[in-house]
């Protein structure tokens, strides 16, 4: 993607793994260096909400600056905690390295359809967006869903049910086996699935997320929902990078399936799921599909006083138009009588 993007610096990071928080802290002081007339770097974060902009940076500051260093940006499980610019945080003392928190950036709109009723569970999964916004069985029926395409054979759920279970389908049933496993009941015994939903949703977040990130044999693999593709079966793009992909007839799940696939696999499939979701985003753009009937609606109406405005201009235009031509021609005629009278006179 360095070819594509030749201006473009993409590092990727965790803000939970030390190793990435020091290159990160590294990479920003090298560039600090690299400009030594300015006599500080000043770094702007920007994100959608709740993913972890004022965690990132409490951590850089930790590594950054010597010593004891007390949290200095609020952090939340929800979105909404930052809600205004920041004062700026030192990240670095030699060169100079100051931070600016930021407010969630969120997408005016999520889309039309299925696609964006999809978009919206997907926020409120990572708490992107309010989770009240969606009923938790919907997010826990969805996030199950999920999982079993990215592994069918075994799914990262398995690991919080009891032994022996085998992969499920039915939200409820799943449920109904996850509060009987964490003892969660209501009054008259009863399992407490609404409980076991939200226990559900926290666990994918906090550790389900790396836990089926980390799955050896699964054939999708990916950063997240938006940006999955799968090694079992050969692209056209494999081929023009002169990768080796997987046997289809390899089974999955066999000792041979789990054999680490050639790197320019993964890297063309990786170039080849973002080139998608592009061209994906160019045709929302396109179709007016990214627009929502508010949107279009005001944006009729500024299509319609632009129209107006001139037709206006255009009357007003043709009256002074006619205004001075008619000026004119009384002037004209004016001199021309003035002018006839004088030579009578003479």
């Amino acid at each position: 993607m360095a070819a594509k993007y030749p201006d473009q610096r993409v590092f990727f990071a965790s803000w939970n793994k030390t190793r990435d928080i020091k290159a990160l802290n590294e990479l920003l002081v090298g560039i600090a260096k690299h400009t030594p007339h300015a006599p500080e770097m000043n770094v702007l974060v920007v994100g959608m909400p709740n993913v972890g902009k004022s965690t990132l940076l409490n951590a850089l500051r930790n590594i950054g600056i010597a010593g004891p260093t007390p949290k200095a940006l609020r952090t939340g499980a929800h979105p909404g905690i930052t809600r205004s610019l920041s004062t700026r945080l030192k990240l670095s003392i030699d060169p100079l390295v100051y931070a600016w928190d930021s407010p969630g950036v969120m997408l005016p709109f999520l889309g039309k359809g299925e696609s964006g009723a999809e978009r919206g569970v997907k926020l409120a999964l990572i708490a992107g967006i309010k989770e009240g916004l969606y009923d938790i069985d919907a997010l826990a029926s969805y996030l199950l869903y999920r999982l079993n395409v990215l592994d069918p054979i075994s799914p990262a759920y398995l690991k919080i049910l009891p032994p022996g279970t085998q992969p499920l389908t039915d939200v409820y049933e799943f449920l109904d086996i996850l509060a009987k496993r964490l003892g969660m009941l209501r009054r008259g015994g009863i399992r407490d699935t609404a409980r076991a939903a939200v226990w559900f949703v926290q666990w994918w977040r906090n550790e389900g997320g790396f836990v089926a990130a980390a799955t050896e044999h699964a054939a999708v693999r990916g950063w997240g929902f938006d940006f999955q593709w799968d090694l079992a079966n050969p692209s056209d793009s494999d081929k023009s990078a002169g990768a080796v992909a997987p046997s289809d007839a390899t089974a999955v799940g066999s000792d041979k399936s789990q054999e680490r696939p050639d790197e320019a696999v993964i890297q063309a499939r990786m170039e080849a799921c973002i080139e998608r979701f592009e061209r994906g985003v160019d045709g929302e753009e396109d179709d007016g599909s990214n627009v929502s009937k508010t949107q279009e609606k005001k944006q009729a109406r500024t299509e319609l006083l632009a129209k107006r405005k001139a037709k206006a201009e255009r009357r007003w235009a043709k009256k002074i138009k006619c205004s001075i031509i008619w000026i004119f021609g009384k002037l004209s005629a004016d001199v021309s009588a003035k002018i006839s009278s004088r030579t009578a006179l003479d």
